[in-house]
């Protein structure tokens, strides 16, 4: 994914050729633009600078009875 900005339709049709995907002309063409939005999330999620802190995720198999 490139560093700013969106992906070009012919490098999403790459992406989706290297996937495996065999998505219709049509369909690329519907799925580009969710996938433009989720990669700038992405983008910002990528920025942020958590420091030293140290992130935890827990399994409680009794929630949510707890």
């Amino acid at each position: 994914m490139p560093e700013q900005g969106e992906v070009s339709m012919d490098e999403f049709r790459q992406m989706a050729e290297r996937a495996g995907l065999g998505l219709k002309e049509g369909e690329v063409e519907e799925l580009k633009p969710i996938y433009d939005l989720y990669a700038a999330y992405a983008a910002q999620l990528h920025g942020i600078n958590f420091g030293a802190e140290e992130m935890v995720v827990e399994f409680h198999p009794d929630w949510p009875g707890t």
